[in-house]
């Protein structure tokens, strides 16, 4: 289904409103957040429904406490909020005890621009791919946000991070629709061997890469804690592989799949374009790009690699 006008929160929590309708389990935790079908939830599922006001690590503990009794339990906030400020709760109770917590942190990335850095989610893939057993989902469009919620709900056993981007976002058709257990897919297949991997927000590029690029294959990577196997073996025929996102350069896709490459001697060259840390965080305002540019991630770069 086309959701042309939809952001990615609203088709995630709406695929959950129409589960939560059949299934009294479902339950959603806000951190004082507003969403159009968050409000459906609150009006229509009161009782599924938990405000926990400004406490994002309170919400952690509730949706934690609701885990524990079976309940299939989504807590919502901010991404760096709900991530970076509960980093405790989510070892203890999320990687740990392995409770089945599911995250929604909505603003990865420079989501939240003119907000400065506070609200910035460049360095919330890092930190929790450094803990086991949680499953992170980076999600493009409004479509794979429906995809998700549907593979979270038939799969609720497994604690999870689903980081949305706070923008609508156009969604890039590709060879096929997303599998979110092998958490990728081909959006094309060039004739050459150089690969490009990119994920969340910067998805909608490969439109104007594959114009520019007929030759270059790229593919989409939505889970960002594992490279499955199949994954592996499609890096195996590549001479060059370069990796995009916007997040810091430590401990992201880049850093994901540095560490494949190494530990699997996977005969390639890598590139990694993301944001530098070298200055620190960005405190400049003029939109996405301005802050891209400003950490050292140019579009224009990018193209002129991938044309060459």
């Amino acid at each position: 289904m086309m959701h042309t006008e939809l952001s990615q929160r609203d088709a995630l929590l709406s695929e959950i409103y129409e589960r939560g309708k059949m299934d009294r389990d479902v339950v959603v935790i806000s951190a004082d957040m507003g969403a159009p079908a968050l409000d459906l939830i609150r009006r229509n599922l009161p009782g599924q429904f938990f405000n926990t006001g400004i406490a994002e690590q309170n919400a952690i503990l509730v949706a934690s406490g609701l885990a524990l009794e079976g309940k299939k339990a989504f807590a919502f906030a901010i991404a760096s909020f709900i991530t970076v400020n509960c980093l405790e709760k989510i070892r203890v109770q999320m990687s740990i005890m392995k409770l089945p917590v599911q995250i929604i942190g909505v603003g990865g990335g420079f989501s939240y621009a003119d907000s400065g850095p506070t609200h910035h989610g460049v360095e919330d893939v890092a930190v929790m791919r450094a803990f086991p057993n949680i499953e992170i989902l980076n999600i493009s469009s409004a479509e794979n946000a429906e995809l998700a919620a549907k593979y979270v709900l038939d799969n609720p056993n497994t604690p999870r991070y689903i980081r949305l981007d706070r923008e609508v976002l156009p969604h890039i058709p590709g060879e096929s629709v997303i599998n979110f257990t092998q958490g990728f897919r081909y959006l094309k297949r060039g004739s050459g061997k150089r690969l490009l991997l990119i994920t969340g927000n910067l998805v909608p590029k490969a439109k104007e890469i594959m114009e520019k690029s007929p030759d270059l294959s790229i593919i989409e990577v939505a889970r960002l804690d594992m490279v499955h196997e199949n994954l592996r073996k499609e890096l195996g025929h590549y001479q060059q592989v370069i990796c995009l996102e916007e997040h810091f350069r430590n401990g992201g896709l880049g850093t994901m799949i540095s560490e494949t490459v190494t530990d699997w001697g996977i005969p390639c060259s890598l590139k990694r374009m993301a944001l530098n840390m070298e200055g620190g965080y960005t405190y400049k305002y003029g939109g996405r790009e301005v802050l891209r540019q400003d950490l050292g991630l140019n579009i224009a770069e990018l193209f002129s690699e991938v044309t060459a």
